[in-house]
């Protein structure tokens, strides 16, 4: 009886307590995906390195980072469906709708790096810098704009293979997860680097970073690392 059980759990994993935790191939990224995820990850590096910014900038960007890869898996998945369902509309709708997506993503953005970065913000409002640096908001402008090409390529990808909403979710739901686990290691790690110089902060900067890009160019390992233990 158990034993069947147990059986009938593995039949369903989809609707499973842990559907999205079985291994993954290791996707095949093009050379201009591989470019826009490397070049996505080295903005915060460049404001902090290379830019004059602070290690609370860095943080930051590093949670608007993950924060807009997030958003962005939903917005993907919005716009597929929603062209799936509706196979031929005029050029003023399509961009209409673009538009309004993007704008969906960005917002989703912002709230989500308010909800995992309040008190990082906090902390760096009482600096010479402040919330309102240009440096900071324009390396804001660079994570969106490094981010479009792999949007817009998956986003036809997706469409070709024409994948199946559920399809979309298992394989999009554990990119999600690792990125909110991400998303609590910058947190974390908040509280240990504020008395860091800026040797230190460049160096740790340089460590997240290069854990970052390792994390988005091989997310079938990056699932295995953070997989909860049975």
């Amino acid at each position: 009886m158990g034993k069947n059980k147990r059986k009938k759990r593995l039949e369903i994993g989809d609707g499973g307590a842990q559907p999205y935790w079985a291994p993954t191939a290791r996707p095949s990224f093009t050379r201009a995906q591989q470019a826009s995820i490397v070049a996505r990850n080295l903005v915060p590096l460049a404001c902090l390195a290379l830019f004059g910014g602070s290690v609370l900038q860095f943080l930051l960007l590093s949670l608007f980072n993950l924060a807009f890869t997030i958003a962005g898996i939903g917005t993907v998945g919005v716009a597929v469906s929603t062209r799936q369902e509706v196979k031929s509309t005029g050029l003023a709708d399509q961009v209409g709708a673009l538009v309004t997506l993007a704008a969906v993503c960005i917002g989703a953005s912002l709230l989500l790096s308010v909800l995992f970065g309040w008190v990082i913000a906090v902390f760096a409002a009482d600096e010479a810098h402040g919330l309102w640096d240009r440096t900071l908001w324009l390396s804001v402008l660079g994570i969106i704009f490094s981010a479009l090409p792999g949007m817009v390529m998956q986003y036809r990808d997706d469409l070709r293979a024409n994948l199946s909403e559920d399809e979309r979710k298992r394989r999009d739901q554990p990119v999600v997860g690792v990125h909110l686990f991400s998303a609590l290691f910058i947190f974390m790690l908040s509280a240990y680097t504020l008395d860091w110089g800026h040797i230190g902060a460049v160096l740790m900067a340089l460590g997240v970073t290069a854990l970052f890009i390792f994390r988005d160019l091989r997310p079938d390992l990056a699932r295995a690392f953070t997989r909860p233990s049975h």
